[in-house]
């Protein structure tokens, strides 16, 4: 969701690859192509393949004012992407008997106004909930934000019935979120560290700017002028966190996959 003013990108590859010859200079001139046709400082990548990390590398800057160069361990703002991580906590909650994803919301969150309540949450998780988009990128950094928004939802957030029509919805996520903050008992980023982050060993993982930035951190860039610049204040609004705030890197977000495949051999 901070794809407007958060400018780097963080890609993980979780592709198949042949081991026998390894030659990733096309992907590396790739990889620098699109940095400089999209005007984006760096990135960092990393692909895998099962359970090992086959290549990993950081390009361009993670600061435009330092120079300092991106490094692969280097944590970025995950922007959407989180989107998938908040999907397996409450998928995670599914399968532990604690929601039936296909149940309306208002089962657990009783004091839903009425048509809110009959979304679900396999509606939210794949934006056919009807409900409208918005990401505002600055507002209340503390837990109790995601919690104090959706409690002042009304039935205003609907523009169409839940499962008509496909239509992007990052609050659908923040919804999403809250379920796993009221279902698990503790707030959306202490549930998340402890159902994905450390159930992944995605060490060095983080929903709080605070913590993120005790690390290597890559800053986030904006537009100023038709020049790239570090992004002051740096974009946060806890209320939001559940579609687009994770900090982490190529590397350990790809170690998600070791939840989706203990859930289904697909992965």
């Amino acid at each position: 969701m901070y794809h407007h003013s958060m400018r780097f990108v963080a890609l993980a590859g979780l592709v198949s690859l042949s081991l026998v010859a390894q030659d990733f200079a096309p992907l590396e001139q790739s990889a620098r192509e699109e940095l400089a046709k999209f005007n984006v400082p760096g990135a960092a990548m990393a692909i895998v393949k099962g359970d090992r990390v086959v290549f990993s590398k950081g390009f361009g800057t993670a600061n435009v004012e330092t120079g300092e160069a991106v490094r692969p361990e280097m944590l970025f703002r995950l922007g959407s992407t989180t989107k998938m991580f908040t999907a397996t906590a409450l998928v995670e909650l599914s399968l532990e008997g604690k929601i039936d994803l296909d149940a309306p919301i208002g089962k657990y969150l009783a004091w839903l106004p009425p048509k809110l309540s009959q979304i679900t949450a396999s509606q939210l998780l794949s934006h056919t909930a009807g409900i409208h988009d918005e990401a505002p990128m600055y507002g209340s950094h503390d837990d109790a934000a995601l919690g104090n928004g959706i409690r002042a939802w009304t039935d205003g957030w609907l523009f169409t019935a839940p499962g008509k029509i496909f239509s992007y919805a990052n609050p659908g996520y923040w919804m999403a979120g809250y379920l796993v903050e009221a279902l698990s008992g503790k707030t959306y980023a202490d549930a998340m560290e402890e159902r994905v982050f450390r159930a992944c060993a995605m060490a060095r993982t983080t929903l709080r700017p605070t913590t993120a930035m005790t690390w290597p951190l890559a800053q986030g860039h904006d537009a100023v002028g038709g020049k790239i610049a570090v992004a002051r204040p740096a974009a946060d609004n806890a209320a939001s966190w559940p579609a687009g705030s994770i900090f982490s890197n190529g590397v350990r977000s790809s170690r998600t996959r070791r939840i989706w495949r203990a859930s289904s051999p697909r992965f």
